[in-house]
């Protein structure tokens, strides 16, 4: 298969306050709004895959961004809004659904205090664990709708080549983690479908680690798929725990529901992406977002929405 050209926008994130989640990711991680869009019913429907049964007259979104970078989040205001959430603090460790944004801060003890002057609540276990580059460190910040987001600290020459952004507080999207009940279905669909590849792989058994996801031990395995480490990719996640002390969170992450519900695609290949995609993509739908005017819902092995953004002909 050829170079994709097929990347990962960042995570979509369902919200009952566009305002708060606004103020999280331009506030702590140094986004900039950079478009909105008014979707109707219809729309909303096609485009998030909302079934007939669910109630919807509509969707706000507002797409932030990273300066510089063609990376960001996408915040959805479905109305009218869900009182459930994909996530909740008991299914922390919940495997078969979106669980963390991830982002490099370059001074990683100052952008935490700095996100706890700014008011937010970064829990207190943090992680630091050894990989073969040298020590990581992790913190994990819980906002609104239980998105939890993280900062990443460690070797500079490491993020150099996962990270485009490295001369600000944090960086642009650098991961979302994905823990999986199986994660060989997601890798072939990502592979036969997007073109993307395994393109970093880690193991973690810390109890630093375990202990800031909220488990006593685990052995945490890594595959992660993406076009490349310098862009936003997926971590495939398993955490070594038993399929009782999980749980699942599949067929969970369905709009209107809120919290981290999937990812936004962006494609130069539309067409030729929907026929390898085939029964797997969903009806078209016309719509102008960051420079495209057509947007595909990819239903996934895992059933966490992708939605992909083209155009026309392309």
């Amino acid at each position: 298969m050829p170079p994709t050209t097929t990347r990962i926008y960042g995570p979509i994130v369902s919200t009952a306050d566009l305002a708060a989640q606004e103020k999280v990711f331009t506030e702590v991680f140094d986004m900039e709004l950079v478009e909105t869009l008014h979707l109707d019913a219809t729309q909303a429907r096609t485009v998030f895959g909302i079934d007939h049964e669910t109630e919807v007259d509509g969707a706000e979104v507002r797409v932030l961004g990273t300066p510089g970078v063609e990376a960001g989040v996408v915040l959805v205001a479905f109305s009218p809004a869900s009182t459930e959430t994909v996530r909740s603090w008991e299914t922390r460790v919940s495997r078969d659904a979106l669980k963390v944004i991830d982002f490099y801060a370059p001074d990683y003890e100052g952008a935490i205090a700095r996100a706890k002057d700014l008011g937010y609540r970064v829990i207190e276990s943090e992680a630091s664990y050894e990989l073969p580059e040298g020590t990581f460190r992790e913190a994990h910040l819980w906002g609104p709708d239980n998105v939890v987001t993280a900062f990443l600290g460690g070797p500079a020459d490491f993020f150099a080549d996962f990270a485009q952004r490295t001369d600000g507080w944090v960086s642009e999207v650098q991961s979302i983690s994905a823990p999986l009940t199986d994660a060989q279905p997601a890798v072939d669909f990502y592979r036969d479908v997007l073109g993307w590849e395994v393109v970093f792989e880690y193991a973690i058994d810390d109890p630093s680690f375990a202990a800031m996801v909220g488990v006593e031990e685990l052995v945490l395995r890594s595959r992660n798929v993406g076009p490349s480490t310098r862009e936003p990719y997926f971590g495939l996640i398993d955490y070594g725990l038993t399929e009782a002390s999980e749980g699942t969170l599949l067929g969970r992450a369905r709009a209107p529901r809120r919290g981290l519900l999937g990812a936004l695609l962006v494609t130069d290949e539309m067409s030729s992406l929907l026929k390898r995609a085939g029964d797997a993509a969903g009806p078209p739908v016309t719509l102008d977002l960051l420079g495209r005017n057509q947007a595909v819902l990819l239903g996934t092995p895992h059933q966490v929405p992708h939605v992909v953004l083209g155009s026309h002909g392309n």
